[in-house]
């Protein structure tokens, strides 16, 4: 039996859930539901969820701290998208800091999936 992924589709823009034509919830599968999957959880904080506060990326603690290092935020990054369920590996990544706003900016994520199908994330 092939693994089946599922989920609420996120605007990629927006991070919003949104309709289709016939305003039904948009839905996702299989790889691009791994890759949607990925994108949530660089999105969520380390502590932020209530049931699991191990769960999220360390962004204040480790990433956007005091000292930027390129090499640490790089690995943690990637480890919590090797970690994803479904992500088999890292085809494409591409980051860059902003000392302006001391912003980390994911430019482009790709990862390929148990579904021998690259996504982006």
């Amino acid at each position: 039996m092939t693994a089946v992924r599922f989920g609420l589709a996120i605007d990629q823009t927006t991070n919003d859930l949104y309709l289709t034509a016939d305003g039904n919830l948009a839905t996702v599968a299989d790889a691009e539901a791994v890759g949607q999957h990925a994108r949530q959880r660089l999105s969520t904080f380390s502590g932020e969820w209530f049931l699991d506060t191990t769960a999220g990326v360390p962004w204040l603690d480790q990433i956007l701290g005091q000292t930027y290092d390129p090499a640490l935020a790089e690995s943690v990054i990637k480890a919590e998208i090797l970690n994803t369920d479904g992500v088999t590996e890292i085809t494409s990544f591409s980051v860059a800091f902003d000392r302006t706003t001391r912003g980390l900016i994911i430019r482009s994520v790709e990862v390929g999936t148990i579904f021998d199908t690259e996504v982006q994330v």
